[in-house]
């Protein structure tokens, strides 16, 4: 089975298609940005099914809280997080 590469540029353009031959076919996609490997696009495996229960239950938890008028738990918290890898990250 060929390796399937796309450049950093088309990964990003082309996320969606990407990500749905990642599922369809359980292919891993390697993203190349500068011409070195940067990201694996791979599909779920079975062994993250927790990680995804505990996804998907703080999304609907999530949207409860914004039906009642709630703001999300910990978005502060999380704005500050990705703030802070930006700045490590360039």
């Amino acid at each position: 089975m060929a390796t399937l590469t796309a450049t950093a540029a088309e990964a990003r353009t082309n996320f969606s298609r990407i990500a749905s031959t990642v599922s369809e076919t359980g292919q891993r996609v390697t993203a190349f940005k500068n011409s070195k490997p940067w990201v694996v696009i791979a599909p779920a495996a079975g062994d993250d099914d927790d990680y995804i229960d505990l996804v998907r239950a703080g999304i609907l938890e999530g949207r409860s809280q914004i039906a009642q008028g709630q703001g999300i738990e910990g978005a502060d918290s999380l704005r500050q997080a990705v703030s802070d890898m930006r700045g490590q990250h360039g």
